[in-house]
């Protein structure tokens, strides 16, 4: 959505390509905003693959969703802002944000280093069965999953990028790699959308549900999260794809 949105801004064109488990509603956003849309195969790694042969074969400039220094670079930016805004010397108690392919984590890691947070931990959560750092680090290697059974169709790349893998086994910042379920992030969605009048994907439901789900407390009790924890941040990201009609039909889907 961003590259769509920034090509059109520069008057130049774009092919994006995505596969058919985007949401319409997503390719219809694409599209408004003037890009090509190509839908390819079922899942992100697949529509990846026809991006990187499109810009080969047609010498376009291929741009990755999340495995680049200058999309981390640009996600760091959050980082930066957070802390001019808290002060010198104050720190949040642990980082939460949701994993796909490991570009969020890459750029807040990267923000972190910026502004002497190094110290601060990283909950990373992923949604069973879009769970590729996960399971990369219970690997102790870069894997590739089977498939994608998860609805969190934004977490959806089956291998992690290098980088996120490289800092999840570095131990700074400590990463906490942590799993929730579909209906737990869904659940989520709905307690943000009551509480604070913001409807987000599944994919940031995902982060969120690690706090309503009393995942934190958990890992309080588990010794592996201070007690007591100073403020935590949650980064909050995501709600281009979905409405409210994705979400009756997610919850008709899961049962919720």
């Amino acid at each position: 959505m961003a590259a769509a949105y920034v090509a059109r801004k520069m008057g130049v064109p774009a092919t994006i390509v995505v596969p058919s488990s985007s949401p319409q509603l997503v390719v219809r956003r694409l599209q408004d905003e003037g890009a090509t849309v190509r839908i390819v195969g079922k899942v992100w790694d697949d529509a990846n693959a026809e991006a990187l042969r499109l810009s080969e074969s047609e010498g376009l400039t291929f741009v990755p969703p999340f495995d680049h220094p200058f999309l981390w670079e640009g996600h760091a930016s959050m980082i930066a802002e957070v802390s001019a805004s808290l002060g010198s010397g104050v720190k949040p108690g642990a980082i939460l944000l949701s994993v796909g392919g490991g570009g969020l984590l890459c750029g807040v890691i990267q923000g972190m280093k910026d502004v002497g947070w190094m110290d601060v931990p990283i909950i990373a959560i992923e949604t069973v069965g879009a769970d590729c750092l996960n399971a990369a680090i219970k690997a102790g290697k870069v894997v590739t999953l089977d498939g994608i059974t998860s609805e969190a169709k934004c977490l959806g790349a089956k291998t992690v990028c290098q980088r996120a893998f490289e800092y999840s086994r570095s131990g700074e910042p400590k990463i906490i790699s942590e799993l929730v379920t579909d209906q737990q992030a869904l659940t989520a969605i709905d307690t943000f959308l009551d509480e604070e009048r913001v409807l987000v994907e599944m994919a940031c439901g995902a982060a969120l549900a690690a706090v309503y789900s009393g995942l934190i407390s958990r890992l309080q009790e588990q010794g592996r999260l201070p007690t007591p924890l100073r403020p935590l941040l949650v980064i909050v990201c995501g709600g281009s794809s979905i409405n409210m009609g994705e979400l009756s039909a997610l919850k008709e889907k899961l049962h919720i």
